[in-house]
């Protein structure tokens, strides 16, 4: 044999194992996985908290400087106290000073004994809100007759400040902020009393803070009934955003014919049924329960599906989030 085909050979035999192998056999490089952008915490804190907090406090400006102070009524909490005092004073001393003076005191305390995350998102948001609204008072004179709304439609003045405020709280409450005031105090007392449902005692505060402007501005009903409807339009607009586009509906099904019943719902709504064995107290025949949840808009299919069946019972309940395969990434 010549020397040439001994090389070949040595090389050969000198290779790697792998090389030999099949490759179907070899490992997959793994591509490196993209990760989502809001799961990205460098954008999360430096890009999307920071303009969280911008929007958050440019809405609540503008909608206590256009809409509120204008039209003489009162918001609950903090801010109603303020514009009340900026009313009282002729428009002397500007809401967004009382907001700072009273929070600043109240953040102070949540960054050492709640959170200071939470303190310093919330004490940002509410520091840019209160200048915005100091320097926004010395010129809301000067802006175009189309920003606001004439006294005949004061109602509309409270809905769009309503909105507004959902609005803001929903973008605070995403980032783990709040709007500073009654939620402080509520936080402090859920920390001390854990049985407490703070709700209620934050509610009561706004609901003092509308009574008093029964007589602040002119012993009125008018400024009352519109800080209420200001109050349930914030509300509704803030749950809506924080969970209601996560809502859905969960169905308990009690049937004795599970197998068709399940392949109805999977097939035609493409949602996963879970059963469970459940006996009847009344005949103690044995029946199965299925537990099914399906967004708000497949309602008309699932009755439709229920109308084959007239011996199944269901119930629904309305589920405030839901995460997980099929709803949400």
């Amino acid at each position: 044999m010549s020397a040439e085909t001994d090389n070949i050979e040595q090389a050969i035999e000198e290779e790697p194992a792998e090389s030999a192998e099949p490759p179907s056999q070899r490992p997959v490089e793994e591509k490196p996985k993209k990760i989502p952008l809001m799961k990205n915490k460098k954008f999360y804190n430096c890009v999307f908290v920071p303009l969280m907090i911008l929007l958050s406090a440019g809405i609540r400006m503008f909608s206590v400087e256009i809409f509120i102070i204008p039209h003489n009524f009162a918001q609950g909490g903090v801010t109603g106290i303020a514009t009340m005092i900026e009313h009282a004073t002729g428009g002397a001393f500007s809401s967004g000073w009382t907001i700072l003076i009273i929070n600043v005191p109240l953040v102070i305390l949540a960054f050492i004994f709640l959170s200071k995350g939470f303190a310093i998102k919330t004490g940002v948001a509410t520091v840019l809100s209160s200048v915005g609204m100091v320097i926004m008072n010395k010129y809301v004179t000067e802006l175009p007759p189309q920003f606001y709304i004439d006294e005949e439609h004061s109602i509309l003045a409270a809905i769009a400040s309503g909105a507004l405020t959902g609005v803001s709280f929903a973008m605070l409450i995403k980032i783990g902020a709040s709007s500073g005031g009654t939620d402080i105090v509520g936080m402090f007392i859920q920390r001390r009393f854990k049985a407490t449902n703070v709700v209620w005692f934050i509610s009561a505060i706004d609901a003092v803070i509308i009574l008093i402007s029964f007589f602040v501005y002119g012993n009125s009903l008018t400024p009352v009934l519109m800080s209420l409807t200001e109050k349930i339009v914030a509300s509704i607009v803030g749950d809506t955003i924080t969970s209601g586009f996560k809502s859905a509906l969960k169905f308990e099904i009690i049937t004795s014919d599970p197998e068709a019943v399940s392949k109805e719902l999977i097939e035609k709504l493409g949602r996963g049924v879970t059963m469970l064995h459940a006996t009847g107290m009344y005949s103690h025949n044995e029946k199965a329960l299925l537990i099914c949840v399906i967004r708000k808009s497949q309602l008309a299919a699932f009755n439709r599906i229920m109308q084959s069946y007239p011996d199944t019972f269901a119930y629904l309940s309305r589920t405030s989030e839901v995460m997980g395969l099929g709803f949400s990434r």
